[in-house]
């Protein structure tokens, strides 16, 4: 058994590897730790993290799932959670994780917003825009929920709505595909076509464009 200096010594080697994105070291070291603390919170955490960014959902589920129940009541652990369950598309999962950490932190706007994400994708509109509405409450300058919420107003046919809001996140961010791909589509519904294509070009690039002709390749 290490005595507790040591075990901060691994720990903190561990984290300082992983933060220089040197993964198998901080794994290995990590689980130095956790052979001596099989309950070290932290470590059973970030190699949830750290699998995540290795794309290893499946392993990173094990380990939220681990660290949820030894700290039952932490709220990044749930989102995480569910943000490694959707990307499994274990839908349901998503949203009890998402609604739990709210439970425990509700005024998380990311977690609102991915929570909205879930309610869309399975075709609960009202669900999915009261997310994003209190996403926005949150956080103002929220561009995803911006977003999104232009979506909803999109598929309901508010299309005004839905502009103010790809407006709105264009403003807060300019730099996202998804969001000049969306307003440039926006645009072309209300027959602004030279401006809309100008927007799907800078979000896709796979529009070849000038005034005269355009292309969609």
């Amino acid at each position: 058994m290490f005595k507790e200096e040591n075990l901060k010594k691994f720990f903190a080697s561990a984290f300082q590897n992983h933060q220089n994105k040197k993964f198998n070291i901080a794994e290995k070291l990590y689980k130095k730790v956790l052979k001596d603390n099989p309950e070290h919170f932290e470590s059973i955490y970030l190699l949830g993290s750290l699998s995540v960014q290795t794309n290893n959902f499946i392993l990173a589920k094990n380990y939220y799932e681990k660290a949820i129940k030894i700290k039952p009541n932490d709220p990044d652990a749930f989102y995480n959670l569910g943000v490694v369950v959707a990307e499994l598309g274990e839908d349901q999962k998503a949203i009890n994780y998402y609604e739990n950490a709210i439970s425990i932190r509700p005024n998380h706007a990311n977690t609102h917003n991915n929570l909205g994400v879930i309610f869309l994708k399975i075709g609960e509109y009202k669900k999915a825009m009261s997310c994003y509405e209190k996403a926005i409450k949150i956080d103002p300058n929220h561009a995803d929920a911006h977003n999104n919420l232009g979506v909803i107003f999109k598929q309901s046919g508010n299309l005004l709505k839905a502009k103010s809001c790809y407006e709105k996140a264009l403003t807060l961010d300019n730099s996202k595909d998804r969001f000049n791909s969306n307003y440039g589509e926006l645009l072309l519904s209300l027959n602004q076509h030279i401006k809309g294509l100008e927007y799907i070009k800078k979000g896709s690039g796979f529009i070849n464009f000038t005034k005269e002709n355009f292309e969609i390749i």
